[in-house]
């Protein structure tokens, strides 16, 4: 696997800095910790061999090994976040993703394991489920504490998450029998999977999660850095949610179950048509492209806010395409009025927009990483021209200056000559 070998070589051109952590600076330790951890995650999302997850946590181990002695230093630094979190976090994923490979990878595995860890997996999901509940109502009551607020946001996107990749895990164990030759198999085969989808109420499942990722986004008051992850988020989820629809679609078809009303599932006496790609072609795209809308809607009318607290007056924008627009429009105005841009350029861009936002603008949904790199390569130029303005003044002062000095000192007085 190419990715895992591309670890296996940035551990080792690491591994001699290991040996001198102490020396690195608060910064470099920072940074270097964060990303590896986003590179094992990244990994063990991408990991399809058991072999390749061995490997993967014994990356983990050695991370954490290595910055154990820095903790305290970490936990203020990742605040809200804590280093023992980071790392429980990569190895609650390697767990999900090593029993999904283990299962695909066997099988043989016998059917009461595969409908056990379905139940273990429902059971799993309606305890975050309840947890979230709970999680909301405590957002609700912390608002009037800021760091009270930010802890509660940072537990509950935590267990939104967790959610996230508990259903798809229970979706991989339902299709898991039958998921290479999915297109092929025969009728009774897609009543069981269907029945099975309509048991796990996995449609409604799937709804919930995105619904509530949109209740999350219009409870909470978001920092320019929680973005990236929200926006990876939904990405991720969008991504895990067309692979289903096919499978379903695969297996949709109406087709009578004892005991079953129509549509929903529903308990009912006598026999019932089950069809389950209405559910999931209609109210669960609703709910995504909601949640799509909710948070470009924040993501750009709070980038917006950046620029009018400033004092900075930009065209309004409310995509990637009319930000760069708007940004550009600026930097031309600004250049042909010759105004001071200074404290747009180092107050705005380089000291918010750079600092804080380039990370979820580079998302290739938002702005991507060519277009903010032209855009910021475009601002720059406001610093060159303000350059060139005052060299020239400057060089035009001095030159007046030695002009004037000539003309007074540098001229030779007239000599009268005697009378002879």
């Amino acid at each position: 696997m190419n990715l895992i070998k591309l670890l296996l070589a940035l551990f080792l051109l690491t591994l001699p800095a290991a040996l001198s952590l102490a020396q690195e600076s608060d910064y470099d330790v920072k940074v270097n910790f964060e990303a590896q951890c986003k590179s094992l995650k990244a990994a063990i999302d991408d990991a399809k061999t058991t072999a390749a997850l061995d490997t993967l946590k014994t990356l983990v181990d050695s991370v954490e090994i290595r910055y154990a002695p820095r903790e305290k230093f970490l936990n203020k630094a990742l605040y809200p976040e804590t280093f023992a979190e980071k790392i429980a976090n990569l190895r609650n994923l390697f767990q999900l993703t090593y029993d999904r490979v283990y299962l695909i990878g066997n099988q043989g595995i016998k059917i009461e394991e595969l409908e056990g860890r379905i139940l273990l997996l429902s059971a799993r999901i309606d305890s975050l489920s309840s947890e979230r509940n709970r999680l909301f109502a405590e957002l609700q009551e912390s608002k009037a504490s800021l760091s009270r607020m930010r802890e509660a946001i940072r537990k509950l996107s935590s267990t939104l998450q967790a959610r996230d990749r508990l259903i798809f895990a229970l979706i991989d164990s339902i299709f898991l029998p039958y998921d290479k030759n999915l297109n092929q198999i025969a009728d009774v085969q897609k009543e069981t999977i269907a029945a099975k989808l309509l048991k796990a109420n996995v449609a409604a499942r799937v709804y919930d999660i995105a619904a509530d990722n949109v209740r999350f986004l219009e409870m909470t008051q978001l920092q320019p850095k929680d973005f990236a992850n929200l926006i990876e988020q939904r990405e991720q989820f969008t991504g895990k949610w067309n692979g289903l629809r096919e499978k379903i679609n695969a297996v949709s078809y109406s087709t009578e179950i004892p005991g079953e009303t129509s549509g929903q599932g529903g308990k009912g006496k006598g026999k019932g048509t089950v069809n389950v790609t209405p559910i999931a072609q209609t109210h669960v795209d609703s709910v995504i492209m909601d949640w799509d809308a909710r948070l470009a809607s924040i993501f750009w009318g709070t980038l917006y806010k950046e620029f009018t607290a400033k004092g900075v007056k930009v065209l309004p924008f409310t995509d990637g395409r009319s930000f760069a627009a708007s940004i550009r429009s600026y930097v031309d105005s600004a250049k042909a009025r010759g105004e001071d841009t200074k404290p747009f350029v180092d107050d705005v861009w380089k000291a918010r927009i750079d600092k804080e936002w380039r990370e979820a603008l580079s998302r290739d949904s938002m702005l991507g990483k060519v277009e903010y790199a032209a855009l910021d390569k475009y601002v720059s130029t406001l610093s060159e021209e303000q350059f060139d303005f005052k060299f020239i003044l400057y060089f035009g002062i001095v030159v007046i200056l030695v002009g004037a000095a000539w003309w007074i000192f540098g001229r030779k007085p007239k000599t009268t000559q005697p009378a002879s």
